[in-house]
Parts: C-alpha cells; structure tokens; sequence
C-alpha cells in the first residue's frame, strides 16, 4: 500500500510539474489608439495606456498571473502625429500613486526570475533529465516572450508612425491596484530639444 501510494503520489507531481513547464506564447496586439480609455497628448504625440491588472486579462496576454507576485503590465501604445521625431526612455518613466509614491519600470528578467520553473527539482523528483530539459525550454520561452513584448531602453518615435510596447512595473504582492495612479512618460523632440511629459490618469474600469 506504502509504495502504491508513493507511485500515485508521483505520478501526480509528475503531472503538476510537467504542465507548469510549458509556456504559451501569446500574441499581444494593440487597438486602435482612440479606442483606450487612459490617453494624452502632449506635444502632438498621442499616448495611451492599458494596464493588465486583473487575472484574466493578465493570463491572456502574458500566460501566467503576473499579478500574483505583484507585477502589474501597462501596454503602452504611441502616435507621433508631428514632422519631428521623439525619443523616449523607459526608465525614465514612473507611475506616481495617489500617494506620490513612484515606481519605475522592471525589467522582463526580473518577472522572469520569480517566475520560472526549478529545474532542479525535476531532477531530484526523478523525473529524469527531459523533465529538466522541459522546465529549461518553458524557462527560455518565457523569457522571449516577455522581453519581446517589453518596450525598448530606448524608443524613437517616428513621425506620422504608430508604436507599442509593454512597460512592467512591481508594485508588491497585494498593491496591484492602479486608481488614482499617474503614468508620467518624458519625451523628447530631437529636433528641437524640448522637454514635454506626457501623463496619463490611470482609470480602472
């Protein structure tokens, strides 16, 4: 009995832990920039900001609750409706609470980290070294799919062009809500060299 029960148990973990070694990719197309509800325009570049903090809306973009360990997505979508071109950093941007706490963005390597599956304890498990590979793979793919989806360092704004990209933020386990939050992105006119920041009130629907 003893050692049918250790074979159920197992065969059960075996099951567990092979399904958490996998990682969907999943497309993440924006809309058309009128349709979001945050937005801005500052300087004759449109702005808008959609934010994946609920577990549906989360899983369905990026496969797993990044909610869950406090990380929150905001897809940032942008038109340069002017002649000059505009460059922004990422890690100039922040997302100020309604407490004037500010958080900066994190990089994908980070969720990555908290996220991905010990390999290791494939191994000691006995599941042998194509359950380590198996965990190795969704590790790997979930990184590429995060990084791809991540918005660059740096980003030039083209003009008459539309451009996307996903900016993390951590705000702790339990703090995933953004009402009364502020996203602030600095951009730049690389002709002229003026300043603008444009902000966005966070609104939760």
């Amino acid at each position: 009995m003893k050692a049918s029960f250790r074979v159920s148990v197992a065969f059960l973990l075996y099951f567990a832990l092979w399904g958490c070694a996998s990682h969907e990719i999943r497309a993440l197309n924006p809309d058309a920039i009128d349709t979001y509800r945050n937005q801005t325009k500052q300087a004759g570049v449109t702005v808008a900001a959609d934010s994946f903090n609920t577990k549906q809306k989360v899983e369905m973009a990026f496969t797993m609750d990044l909610n869950e360990q406090g990380f929150v997505p905001i897809l940032l979508v942008m038109e340069n409706q002017t002649a000059d071109n505009f460059h922004l950093l990422k890690d100039d941007i922040e997302l100020v609470d309604s407490r004037g706490n500010i958080q900066k963005p994190v990089p994908a390597n980070i969720m990555v980290e908290k996220f991905e599956h010990n390999k290791i304890a494939y191994a000691l498990l006995g599941f042998g070294i194509f359950s380590y590979m198996s965990a190795e793979e969704a590790n790997r793919k979930m990184f590429n799919d995060w990084s791809s989806k991540e918005l660059p360092a740096e980003k030039v704004l083209i003009p008459s062009r539309k451009s996307h990209g996903v900016v993390y933020f951590n705000l702790g386990t339990g703090l995933t809500t953004l009402s009364g939050s502020t996203l602030q992105i600095p951009l730049l006119n690389m002709r002229t060299g003026e300043r603008s920041l444009a902000k966005i009130k966070i609104i939760v629907s």
